[in-house]
């Protein structure tokens, strides 16, 4: 193989450490979004797509918002309503959910990215299972993600209209 291509070719565990330093970077993001009253709620979720289209970049794959929506909707009812959770005005509250739903729909993503976008309803299972496992993480990684120099800066162009 060429060494320049070589070069250009990412690892797998390249491709992770990437994917999981933008799931922790939009997690990040989300503690702090998931505090604004309403609008906070819709640019949680944008911040959640652009996760996606910037995982899939990743992988040099294209994902349309409208694919971005779709995975986030198949999620379903406890995605929703874990995101509901985060209308409760108490920070407290609402920072680690926040965290974990959009960590979670993150590494979900990457999964289902990874498997070549198959049939995205399977992917709720795993969604529940690293959201679960996200709950108890985020509690731990809370600080270090509260100092990630980046969160503030945003994924994408977060003020756009999505429509689920």
């Amino acid at each position: 193989m060429n060494e320049d291509l070589m070069k250009v070719i990412k690892s797998e565990e390249e491709i992770e450490q990437e994917v999981e330093s933008l799931c922790r970077w939009a997690a990040a993001r989300a503690g702090v979004i998931v505090v604004a009253p309403i609008l906070g709620q819709i640019a949680l979720a944008a911040n959640e797509i652009y996760l996606i289209k910037r995982i899939a970049n990743v992988y040099d794959k294209k994902i349309d918002e409208t694919a971005s929506c779709a995975f986030v909707g198949a999620l379903g009812g406890t995605f929703v309503g874990q995101s509901l959770a985060t209308l409760i005005p108490f920070p407290p509250l609402q920072i680690p959910i926040g965290m974990a739903v959009t960590y979670a729909v993150g590494k979900a993503a990457n999964a289902w990215i990874k498997d070549d976008m198959p049939d995205i309803s399977e992917y709720a299972d795993k969604y529940k299972d690293i959201f679960n496992k996200a709950k108890e993480d985020v509690k731990n990684i809370i600080p270090s993600l509260k100092n990630n120099p980046d969160k503030d800066k945003p994924l994408g162009d977060e003020d756009k209209k999505f429509k689920f």
